[in-house]
């Protein structure tokens, strides 16, 4: 199902404003989880943490090998937003060099594993979701879970990130770990991560699941469908603009679907780096200043 949507923005709100119509919310997206997401690119995140959020509690900073062979890094933070009463985990993306090597390596081969929830996934995305899951994250997300019952858990990232998002997100879902309807998973230029089948998995466990997408962003189309069965899960939020605050956006509730950037082949990078005006990669020069006006 295709439906587009205009923006709703409140100015001297202290909260987001909530559409009556989706449960999809382009301010808390645009000025929580897109800055957490871009936060992790950021070498000490607890900066990007503080100016993001009004009272906020900065938990830890994960990074790991993600690939031996290719000297890439895996890594992501936590965090607790006591004022949004949310517990957050973040994974960074992929550089400019890594995104040209992880399209070259989509394309050429893209091998495959067993989910622990059903179908198949990108074993580089599983991998590097294990090491980064079992290097204290695990045990860090018990023990904020544990002191702050009742509080949403908001997944996010971008990219790279934006894969391992989804994995943790229907890992934590399939285990039971965390009350499903708390759970918020919020990705910006995802890839595919599995077929079909863990797709269907995706979509039964998590009922607010949106994978944000600008415009002509090519590493959404990555792996492609053609090879080993990738699959996008639903719903896919697509800005086929600038995105700048007002744009309207698309939302289609299907895994796959030329309503959205699926209909689109005139693809590139540069959309794929820019969300929301914001230079992923910036959030680690200006730690986050005035990337969300609520704060202040």
């Amino acid at each position: 199902m295709k439906k587009i949507y205009f923006a709703s923005f409140c100015l001297f709100c202290l909260i987001p404003y909530i559409s009556a119509v989706s449960a999809y919310n382009d301010t808390l997206t645009r000025y929580w989880f897109w800055p957490l997401s871009a936060a992790a690119n950021n070498p000490t995140p607890e900066k990007c943490v503080s100016n993001i959020l009004q009272n906020s509690q900065f938990q830890r900073r994960y990074s790991v090998p993600c690939d031996m062979n290719k000297g890439d890094d895996c890594t992501g933070f936590t965090a607790i937003s006591h004022s949004d009463k949310a517990i957050i985990i973040s994974f960074r993306g992929s550089t400019l060099p890594e995104v040209v090597q992880e399209v070259a390596d989509a394309l050429e081969d893209a091998p495959i594993s067993p989910f622990v929830g059903g179908g198949n996934v990108l074993k580089y995305f599983l991998d590097g979701f294990n090491d980064i899951w079992t290097a204290g994250m695990k045990d860090d997300f018990y023990t904020m879970k544990n002191a702050n019952p009742g509080y949403e858990l908001w997944i996010t990232g971008h990219s790279l990130g934006a894969a391992m998002a989804s994995l943790t997100a229907t890992t934590i879902a399939h285990l039971k770990l965390f009350q499903i309807d708390k759970i918020k998973l919020v990705t910006f230029g995802q890839p595919r991560v599995g077929d079909k089948d863990y797709a269907a998995v995706v979509d039964s466990l998590l009922p607010y699941s949106y994978r944000v997408i600008h415009n002509r962003d090519m590493f959404a189309h990555v792996p492609p469908q053609w090879l080993k069965g990738y699959h996008h899960h639903q719903s896919e939020i697509w800005y086929p603009n600038d995105m700048k605050v007002g744009d309207s956006w698309i939302e289609c509730d299907v895994d796959e679907g030329p309503g959205c950037s699926d209909g689109h082949t005139d693809l590139n990078i540069p959309d794929h780096l820019i969300y929301f005006q914001h230079l992923t990669e910036s959030a680690a020069f200006d730690d986050c200043k005035g990337w969300n006006p609520y704060k202040h």
